[in-house]
């Protein structure tokens, strides 16, 4: 069954550039195969990345299509199996979507970065998650042992399920302003829609003066 997606860039102030993505997959299996075609196709080039995102419509993504006989085009080696060249999107997170698309995926060059969004039942975007590129980036992950149930785990300090999430409607007029913490650590990540994550990250253990001033 197809899971209609747009992949492609984020411009400034909520715009984008995208392509259709027939078979696109939830972030838990696209967002590891987009890591590993950027890692491994691309060597980590991001613009190189985008570009040959953007230069078709997509029936799937694979870091190693191999050619089948009903394809119109040949597979693009490390990516996947190009639909047509078709039109490239122009679009805005606040527009209004048909229903029959699912998942919005957008590229943020600078950052190395890849938000999210999901369609809404009001058929508009819905901001889902944020993932470097490099997961070592990350200052939040999800975890989980085997069979057990899924937690969030800082990175800087190991706290699990130790989060403040806190979000906002965004002053920037669309979106939402989030603001995520760890309560041990004090780590966090804070997002706006128009200039993306800015994170801390605070030192662990903490530095704790002695109480005669030496160090």
């Amino acid at each position: 069954m197809s899971t209609p997606t747009l992949i492609g860039v984020a411009a400034s102030r909520g715009r984008y550039t995208a392509r259709y993505l027939q078979f696109g997959e939830e972030p838990e299996r696209l967002v590891p195969l987009l890591r590993r075609i950027w890692t491994d196709t691309f060597g980590r080039d991001t613009n190189a990345m985008a570009a040959a995102l953007l230069a078709h419509n997509w029936w799937t993504l694979a870091i190693n299509p191999k050619p089948r006989r009903w394809d119109r085009q040949p597979p693009v080696a490390g990516l996947g199996y190009p639909a047509d060249t078709g039109t490239i999107r122009q679009g805005f997170l606040r527009e209004d979507i048909d229903g029959a698309l699912e998942w919005l995926y957008l590229l943020h060059i600078d950052q190395r970065r890849l938000v999210v969004y999901e369609a809404s039942i009001h058929g508009h975007w819905l901001r889902h998650s944020a993932h470097h590129l490099d997961p070592v980036e990350d200052l939040f992950i999800t975890a989980a042992d085997e069979g057990g149930p899924e937690m969030t785990v800082c990175t800087v300090c190991g706290a699990v399920d130790e989060i403040d999430h806190i979000e906002v409607p965004s002053m920037a007029g669309y979106g939402h302003d989030t603001s995520i913490s760890c309560t041990r650590c004090g780590s966090s990540v804070v997002t706006d829609p128009m200039f993306g994550d800015h994170v801390t990250r605070k030192p662990w253990p903490p530095h704790n003066p002695t109480t005669d001033g030496t160090q």
